[in-house]
């Protein structure tokens, strides 16, 4: 009976799993994801949707996350909030969160490249790619 419970639990366990790289749209106008999500092969969105994209970083260290290239059917926000402790003052060398919102303005196909890396290298450390078509 053991065993039963825990292939069953195994397997609602990998089911769920599967789930946590969908977006979820929060009023069922913004898909969120975050660093650890990855796009789907073809996200589907429609003029005035936004894809929220969180991703977490710590500029002292010299990595930052920037767009590859600058994305021709969307509107682009971008903040940075640093991690705080319950003092809520800041803490030096601490990261944070850069939240990227891309409202989608006009139909047509393209891709959101964003990349992690030092400026004065060549290669990014990570990088998050999202195929968009809006309709």
């Amino acid at each position: 009976m053991k065993i039963q419970a825990f292939g069953l639990a195994a397997i609602l366990g990998l089911g769920f799993s599967g789930c946590a790289s969908m977006s979820s749209t929060v009023d069922g106008k913004t898909h969120v994801f975050s660093g650890q999500q990855s796009c789907p092969a073809l996200l589907e969105m429609e003029r005035g949707q936004t894809l929220q994209l969180t991703l977490d970083e710590n500029p002292s260290t010299g990595y930052a996350w920037s767009l590859a290239e600058n994305p021709q059917l969307f509107k682009v926000e971008e903040t940075y909030q640093p991690d705080r402790q319950p003092s809520d003052a800041p803490i030096v060398g601490a990261g944070g969160k850069k939240t990227y919102r891309f409202t989608a303005l006009q139909a047509g196909e393209g891709v959101l490249h964003l990349k992690h890396a030092r400026a004065w290298e060549k290669q990014p450390v990570d990088e998050w790619v999202c195929r968009v078509r809006i309709s």
